[in-house]
């Protein structure tokens, strides 16, 4: 048998303070107000209606107590000089209604100098965060600093007094620029710098201070997670530059030497009488001229490639005949050859792109639709415009992607699956990528869809802007 135990639950001292501030504060408040109007309202008294105006100017002191303690003290200095000055015109004073005024400005004064510094100090960041520290405009000392403050600079967890803020900072014209700020009574947001830990540690953080009564109250937002971001971020940006740079060095060494290769090849085979070149030396010199070509072409790819990812390459978009730019397309003996087109283009379809980037697309997807097709190969081109949204869809009958490695086809030299097809296809992994990045040079995108064994469609996604 189980049995139910009521316990307090275990809430932090802040959240108490804030229990006791609702309902010692504005609880007691709003009791004496009422309890002043009801009087004020039944009351044979005339003179009661005339201290009505009092109440609206109380509620601010004690809601909003930015300087609650010098409004509490007008008003009871004023509510003293009215009373005075009515007592010696000869009005009658109700003594029970000057007991509950005189209440109401007790309670308002005390109630705003005992919380007034848990009002104008965030206890907690947004997010769960609890630094923060007291500061003293001028002797700029740190008065009391959060127990996770502390914890985080080194600090005993009681720490009080005796830190001086230019002891905190690592910039000296830093720490003097945010004194001059608080000194003057400023209200500072979000002024960036860097603290130092007892151990040595730069610790980045992020300021604001409101002035207040007692002191100004500083929140301290650690930044180090942003600034371990921004490093990686800068060295993610560098190692891809490196990358750049060596593509396009390795491109062009590679390219420079092949030329006269291909030359010396080409002019051995033109003129075989000339140079003595019988037919199984021809055999083996056209098997070496074809792989150097394709060599030189892998070479030029790699630097498109560069070209692309380093922003250099412009469009020049212009209306371009969809028709006609699919039918130059396929306008290849290896393309027909080795599968058959469906083709579906609605007649006059333009497109607003860079014709040639945009045939690069076109080649890149089929292309490879080609090499994957299986069996009697099949590849369906088809286009269309729903509102502004124009499409150009490849399918394929080719074994398929799996799903976990879609996204890494359209990076380079990945092959979507694995190094048998890579062999068997002959293939880089430069093309669709290459595809990928020309699409978004004119605006668009490439969407995937395929399954193992179900073949593959890409599709080009342009919006034509300011088209009905």
């Amino acid at each position: 048998m189980f049995s139910r135990r009521l316990s307090v639950p275990d809430v932090p001292f802040t959240q108490w303070m804030a229990y006791i501030q609702t309902v010692g504060v504005k609880g007691f408040i709003l009791a004496f107000l009422s309890l002043t109007v009801l009087y004020s309202l039944f009351s044979s008294v005339g003179v009661a209606q005339s201290y009505l105006y009092y109440i609206p100017l109380v509620m601010v002191a004690v809601w909003y107590s930015n300087r609650s303690i010098w409004t509490a003290a007008a008003l009871s200095l004023g509510y003293t000089t009215v009373t005075l000055f009515l007592a010696f015109g000869g009005y009658s004073l109700d003594p029970v209604l000057l007991f509950l005024f005189t209440m109401l400005y007790l309670w308002g004064m005390t109630a705003v100098t005992l919380f007034s510094s848990e009002q104008s100090s965030p206890m907690t960041m947004p997010g769960g965060s609890s630094l923060f520290f007291s500061l003293n405009p001028e002797t700029l000392e740190v008065n009391k600093m959060s127990r996770d403050l502390a914890v985080r600079l080194g600090f005993p967890e009681s720490s009080s007094g005796n830190i001086l803020l230019s002891s905190l900072c690592t910039d000296p014209n830093e720490a003097e620029v945010f004194s001059g700020l608080v000194g003057g009574g400023m209200e500072v947001a979000r002024f960036e710098t860097i603290f130092c830990d007892r151990s040595g540690e730069e610790v980045p953080v992020l300021l604001s201070c409101v002035p207040g009564d007692r002191g100004c109250q500083c929140t301290v937002l650690d930044l180090s997670s942003l600034y371990l971001f921004r490093e990686m971020e800068e060295r993610a940006g560098a190692e891809a530059a490196r990358w750049q740079d060596f593509t396009t060095t390795a491109a062009h060494e590679l390219r420079t030497p092949l030329q006269p290769v291909l030359g010396y090849l080409s002019l051995l085979l033109d003129d075989r009488d000339h140079y003595g070149v019988g037919d199984e030396a021809a055999r083996m010199l056209g098997v070496c001229l074809e792989n150097i070509d394709r060599e030189r072409r892998i070479v030029n790819r790699m630097l498109e490639l560069s070209l692309l990812d380093s922003g250099e390459m412009k469009s020049r978009p212009a209306e371009v005949d969809l028709a006609a730019l699919v039918e130059e397309v396929l306008d290849r003996p290896d393309f027909t050859s080795r599968a058959t087109f469906r083709v579906s283009v609605p007649e006059g379809m333009t497109v607003l792109v860079d014709r040639e980037q945009f045939f690069q697309v076109l080649e890149g997807l089929v292309s490879n639709a080609v090499e994957y097709s299986e069996g009697p190969g099949l590849v369906e081109i088809s286009c269309g415009q729903e509102g502004r949204r124009q499409w150009v869809r490849v399918r394929d009958n080719g074994p398929g992607i799996d799903p976990a490695k879609q996204s890494m086809i359209f990076e380079p030299f990945s092959i979507g699956d694995g190094e048998v097809l890579s062999r068997r296809y002959g293939r880089m992994g430069l093309g669709l990528p290459i595809a990928e990045r020309y699409a978004r040079q004119n605006g668009g995108r490439i969407e995937v869809k395929s399954a193992p064994g179900e073949g593959s469609t890409f599709t080009i996604v342009l919006e034509a802007e300011g088209r009905q």
